[in-house]
């Protein structure tokens, strides 16, 4: 009996798993901007501006800069009227998603979070930031993307 009760469980708990693969999609902020991808700047390299409207700029890092997988990072926004600011960072060339990770107002116009890269068996690997910002109320997702060497 209890190979038919384990078979029963497995066979519900996969049916469950595949039905929020498939079905479960998380709801979108319809009222939100998607910027184009920031082509013109690596982030892991450099310290990135965006011009948000015509007297909103942000500035995004992540260092320390062409830092390697599994090295502590520190992710860096400046910026006015900030109301909330998360960055998830993904894996493009092999999927790794990543998880939403909160910045923090460290003082007036400064936001900083710590994360780290996951690790990577690919000797260069592409990652996508994307940086989720609500300034006076308006959200915004600007991505990024830049890449990192094992060597």
């Amino acid at each position: 009996m209890s190979k038919w009760l384990t078979a029963g469980v497995s066979i519900i708990s996969i049916a469950l798993v595949g039905y929020f693969n498939v079905f479960y999609q998380p709801q979108q902020d319809l009222n939100r901007i998607q910027l184009p991808l920031q082509q013109d700047c690596r982030v892991n390299q450099q310290e990135c501006q965006v011009k948000l409207t015509s007297g909103q700029t942000i500035s995004l890092s992540i260092t320390p800069f062409n830092a390697k997988p599994m090295t502590p990072l520190s992710v860096n926004l400046n910026g006015t009227q900030i109301d909330n600011a998360s960055i998830s960072i993904n894996g493009v060339n092999m999927t790794m998603p990543g998880f939403p990770t909160s910045l923090k107002a460290i003082n007036k116009d400064k936001y900083q979070a710590e994360t780290a890269l996951a690790i990577c068996i690919l000797g260069e690997m592409l990652w996508q930031a994307d940086l989720t910002v609500t300034i006076s109320g308006q959200p915004y997702l600007i991505p990024f993307q830049f890449t990192t060497t094992t060597n």
